[in-house]
């Protein structure tokens, strides 16, 4: 395609985007945007009632007057740490890059991982930060409504300027005026300047870096040839002819930076109107413009080198206020680095694909332009350093188009350009790096070979496997109807991450606007006046100091992780971890005690959507954001067959990864892959004389509870009786995990043998089954025909069935160990049930209720946990892992409502250990995370998409809306019940001894040596003997020799399959020649 047919397609396209934007804005701009607009009225909030919290974020950051109109947000309201910030260090930077992903979420970097590195890969730039954490992004409508869903005007003018504002706007405040960036910040403070970017160079994200403008869309001088977003009367105070700062183009070119990098040709080309000195509110401009010439012209005449090619950017030598350099490499955005690919109805179950390399036409590639960008602002001999703000644009673009090759090629290019900035910053020793996104986006990872309601993709990765990635956001029949119809943004927090002085004030759970300060004050380019944290600082300022060479290297699990072709090698305990079994080294204090808390389907969304519903955008939950240590972690399966990964895992496989360091299959409960049982977390604490807990809102056979207690073929392999069981534990294959058989034996007889101090949780009718084997398991005497129950009380188990009961125990150790079963299955739910719609869920939003079949007989989470730390508490230590389950199980039914009760739950349990361990004083490391990411998304209000969904009034007293997109069909029977699990990876955070050991980027199985080595426990598990406690006293009694434990088999695994083959063959034979021989004999007999 030539220059000129791009430009004809970006024009149409330009076109019916400002047509959507038109309708949008009428909205976000209700008002006249005049040089000094009338202050609006603010719209009427919505009535909160029912249960959960209330706001409790910063108090200044509320956009309403006490007159009752809207109010401007001014730099560091909404910011969790204030102007100051977190102050856990004080470190000063002489340069920082800060590197944006636009529209890269969990989602979007976990699937390039996979297609580009391999599940068990690391990027060399993004994966390599030693400072992680995560940020909340939302902007603030005109009426003064909290927007849940960002754009990226108004999300870079968050880390630019240090303000909430409406979406659309780029640099100015709720009233439209102009705040201080910081590019003018750096430029007053002698320091030099760059804006880089694959976008048009006027696009949101670059141009909050330099301008100021009413509309995203106020590219070039001349209304008529901008987007409809940027014309008429609401736009007119704008333009220089009226008055006006003028369009972004001719901001930039005020703005003078030293290196300005990207596309937009096409807005330089046109004509300025106003002539005269240039225009800047906080910077002297010596740039003079004459009327009648195009911008680019007139950029030339006021000493700007201009560039248009590789080689002509290769050839610069030098950029300054004498002769700034723009290069300008595309009339609209730059080339992608791959060719399109798009989301189809069928694209889930189609044959997977593979990205194709497009031709870029001789434009340079975003680490070439980072790198010579740095060469030209790096002036060593200076005492002032640079500012350099880069971005990769089409993460976001291609995710719009639902175009899974696109995206990955430019996170591919992120992180090639991440590396570049790394690589300067550690030979530099004083330059901080920043690389983070503005926004969530669409892409869902989902379970591979599937379709679902969603639009979706599958690809064929590096290391063999397919990659299923669906887009709901979107109708799908609008998606085949419309070639340019557009994929949503989503609500969900982001990753944030730093390397060098200044960067671990990114950790733990700040803003968006809090990045503006981390940035100035590492460059001490901040004068905003001083407001303090909303947060206490004490508890997050830390003595860690990351980066300084004290962490270990990463291993090369994609050496030992996968089984490869038929060379029989199966992974086991720290061959998937990132760090092995040593860890990251970074804190090496031992813990006395351990918790750690489980979100089941917990994922970055679901923890903002309960954020923003109980304590409003800018809020906190008191528990899980509290945790001052967070880094991100890998959760994928292995497939049994092909010994590779599987990108989904479910949350027995996922739970596996931290019970016993290993990876296994879906489905698989403290195996290896090839079903060889593991020893998990709980069976080495107990080895190590720690008591041990395991606490539940499941059934207590459930997945994540079982893999700390049991070891099985199959999850569902709940009970004794094997016909009772789900059909997944049945058949082909699983008569070997049952006792009569020669197993393990079932997961409630498996619980009742770890013998751990104290189990609670759900799951009473599967205690109920008969035991079908007898004899001594490890000195305890098994009774059969009696129930799983009734030998636990014979074996010592002290049981409680209610909250009174709980509460009356005074004691739990290996005499009389404490099982409380409060439910026939999984625990009621905190909250009432909602049902989405399959429309778009208009009209006023909803508050969620109590549940009424939930009554005080169940004890909440937080009673569970606090009474089992008490009775957990002794000399030795304790190891308790705690879940709130029903996260997951709400989501699985897209029940909004259920989901963000059960996270309550979550952090409520969270906040009655953290308060217990101050109380008590003990040396404990608390963990919190997730198993699995899930399928929610937060999505635009009134906006139709592909699946279902419900709005809600939050505590801001706004509206926020969910969806769910992952099921087969929206009917009933599948939406309410068969949405899926997804890919993302997760967060998680910590404090106490050792806590220091999740920041960065790790695996799920990492999580298993940071909890080990902080106990001090043998991670071999020497000693620990699976099969050898039991003694038979009935025949069938289980087979306990070594060979029965190695050739214990997956049910589906290829040799299995193969003798069963061949045996059904030699059976058939045996059949026939015995036909053949009787009808012999009969035919003698009757001769």
């Amino acid at each position: 395609m030539t220059a000129k047919e791009r430009r004809t397609q970006k024009q149409a396209t330009r076109a019916a985007v400002g047509a959507l934007l038109t309708t949008a804005l009428a909205v976000v701009l209700p008002v006249s945007a005049g040089a000094d607009p009338e202050r609006v009225p603010a719209a009427e909030k919505a009535p909160v009632t029912g249960p959960g919290g209330q706001y409790n974020g910063p108090e200044k950051c509320n956009p309403i007057a006490d007159d009752g109109t809207v109010r401007a947000l001014k730099p560091g309201e909404c910011a969790q740490f204030g102007t100051v910030g977190q102050k856990r260090t004080e470190d000063h930077a002489r340069n920082v890059i800060l590197i944006i992903g636009d529209g890269m979420g969990q989602q979007e970097i976990t699937a390039a991982r996979n297609y580009l590195k391999g599940a068990a890969g690391r990027f060399e730039g993004l994966d390599a930060f030693t400072s992680t954490g995560a940020y909340t992004h939302h902007s603030v409508d005109r009426d003064g409504s909290f927007n849940y869903v960002t754009d990226s005007a108004a999300s870079a003018t968050s880390w630019t300027t240090g303000i909430k504002t409406y979406n659309g706007a780029i640099g100015v405040d709720l009233e439209q005026k102009p705040v201080e960036n910081l590019l003018e910040k750096a430029k007053k403070a002698g320091m030099r300047t760059g804006n880089v970017s694959t976008s048009e160079i006027e696009d949101a994200t670059p141009a909050a870096f330099v301008a100021h403008a009413f509309n995203r869309k106020c590219y070039g001088p001349q209304e008529e040839k901008n987007s409809k977003a940027c014309q008429g009367e609401a736009f007119a105070a704008q333009y220089r002819h009226n008055g006006g700062l003028g369009s972004i183009a001719e901001q930039i070119i005020d703005a003078r930076p030293d290196v300005t990098l990207g596309g937009g040709l096409e807005a330089f080309e046109q004509e300025v109107i106003h002539e005269g000195e240039g225009k800047s509110p906080f910077l002297p401009t010596t740039t003079t413009w004459t009327a009648g010439k195009t911008v680019l012209d007139n950029a030339k005449d006021n000493g700007f080198t201009v560039i248009r090619t590789a080689a002509e950017l290769d050839s610069v030598t030098a950029a300054g206020q004498d002769a700034p350099v723009l290069g300008l490499f595309d009339d609209g955005n730059m080339i992608t680095r791959y060719a399109p690919s798009k989301a189809t109805t069928d694209g889930g179950s189609g044959r997977p694909l593979e990205c194709e390399a497009q031709d870029t036409e001789g434009q340079p590639e975003l680490v070439d332009m980072t790198t010579k960008a740095i060469e030209l602002l790096d002036d060593p001999g200076s005492d002032k350093g640079f500012l350099l703000q880069v971005e990769s644009a089409s993460i976001d673009k291609r995710s719009h188009a639902a175009d899974a090759c696109g995206m990955i090629g430019e996170v591919e290019r992120l992180d090639e350009t991440v590396k570049a900035a790394l690589d300067f910053a550690k030979k530099d020793g004083n330059t901080l790096v920043v690389v983070t996104a503005d926004h969530a986006h669409s892409t869902e990872i989902i379970y591979d070979g599937q379709d679902s309601v969603a639009a979706t993709t599958r690809l064929r990765t590096g290391e063999g496997s397919s990659q299923t990635i669906a887009y709901g956001s979107l109708p799908m029949q609008e998606l085949a109807d419309n070639p340019k119809a557009s994929q949503q943004h989503n609500g969900s927090q982001l990753r944030v991450a730093a390397y060098g002085p200044g960067e671990e004030n990114v950790i733990g759970q700040t803003d968006q606007t809090d990045l503006f300060f981390t940035v100035a004050n590492a460059l001490q380019i901040n004068d905003v006046t001083t407001i303090e944290a909303s947060v206490p600082t004490g508890k997050s300022a830390t003595t860690y100091k990351p980066g300084t060479g004290d962490r270990n290297e990463p291993a090369d699990p994609l050496a030992t992780c996968y089984r490869v072709g038929d060379n029989g090698f199966v992974s086991g305990p720290g061959d998937c971890a990132q760090f092995a079994k040593e860890g990251q080294g970074l804190d090496d204090e031992k813990a006395k005690n351990v918790i750690l808390f489980i979100g089941d389907g917990m994922g970055d969304s679901e923890i903002t959507s309960a954020r923003d519903y109980l304590h409003g955008a800018n809020g906190r939950l008191p528990g899980i954001d509290a945790l001052p240590y967070t880094g991100y972690y890998t959760t994928f399966a292995l497939d049994p067959e092909l010994g590779g990964p599987t990108y989904v895992t479910d949350s027995a496989a996922s739970a596996t990864g931290w019970a016993t360091g290993t990876k296994t299959y879906n489905g698989g409960l403290g195996i290896r892959v090839d079903g060889t049982p593991v020893p998990n977390i709980i069976e080495l604490a107990k080895a190590r004389g720690l008591k041990t807990g395991n606490v539940t809102t499941a059934e207590i056979q459930d997945a994540t509870p079982a893999a700390v207690g049991s070891h099985a073929l199959n999850r569902k392999c709940y009970g004794p009786e094997y016909d009772k069981n789900n059909k997944t534990c049945q058949g082909e294959g699983f008569e070997k995990q049952f006792r009569e058989y020669g197993g393990l034996g079932s997961i409630s007889e498996q619980l009742i043998d770890t013998r751990a101090d104290i189990t609670l949780g759900g799951g009473a009718k599967y205690l109920e089954q008969t035991v079908q084997a007898g004899g001594d398991w490890d000195g305890h005497t098994w009774t059969k025909g009696d129930s799983v129950l009734e030998n636990a009380r014979s074996q010592g188990f002290t049981v409680v069935t209610s909250a009174d009961e709980l509460d009356a125990v005074k004691e739990a150790d290996q005499d009389a160990p404490v099982l409380g079963i409060f439910a026939e299955g999984n625990l009621p739910r905190a909250w009432e049930r909602t049902i989405p719609t399959v429309e778009p869920a208009v009209g006023q939003g909803v508050r969620c209720t109590e549940n009424p079949e939930r009554g005080d007989e169940v004890p909440t989470l937080a009673q569970m946990t606090t009474k089992a730390l008490d009775l957990l508490r002794n000399d030795n230590g304790f190891l308790v892992q705690i879940e709130s389950a029903s996260v997951d199980k709400a989501d699985h039914d897209a029940d909004i409502c259920g989901q963000i009760g059960e996270a309550q739950q979550l952090d409520d349990a969270i906040q009655a250990a953290s308060d217990w361990v101050r109380e008590s004083g003990e040396p404990t490391l608390i963990i919190t995370t997730a198993d699995h990411a899930h399928t929610s998304q937060i999505t635009a209000n009134d906006r139709a998409t592909a699946g279902r969904t419900t709005k809600l009034v939050t505590a801001d007293g706004d509206e926020m809306t969910v969806n769910y997109a992952t099921a087969k069909s929206n009917d009933d029977e599948e939406a309410l019940g068969s949405q899926t699990h997804t890919g993302a990876q997760l967060r998680v955070a910590a404090e106490g001894p050792g806590a220091a050991n999740v920041v960065g980027q790790i695996d799920q199985t990492d999580i298993h040596y940071v909890i080990a080595n902080a106990l001090d426990l043998d991670t071999d598990g020497a000693g620990i003997n699976l099969a050898g406690r039991w003694g038979a006293t009935e025949t069938g009694a289980p087979d306990t020799s070594t060979e029965a434990q190695e050739t214990t088999g997956t049910p589906t695994s290829s040799s299995t399959k193969m003798w069963i083959a061949l045996g059904f063959l030699a059976l058939v034979i045996l059949i026939a020649v015995t036909a053949f021989v009787t009808g012999r004999r009969r035919t003698n007999a009757r001769g």
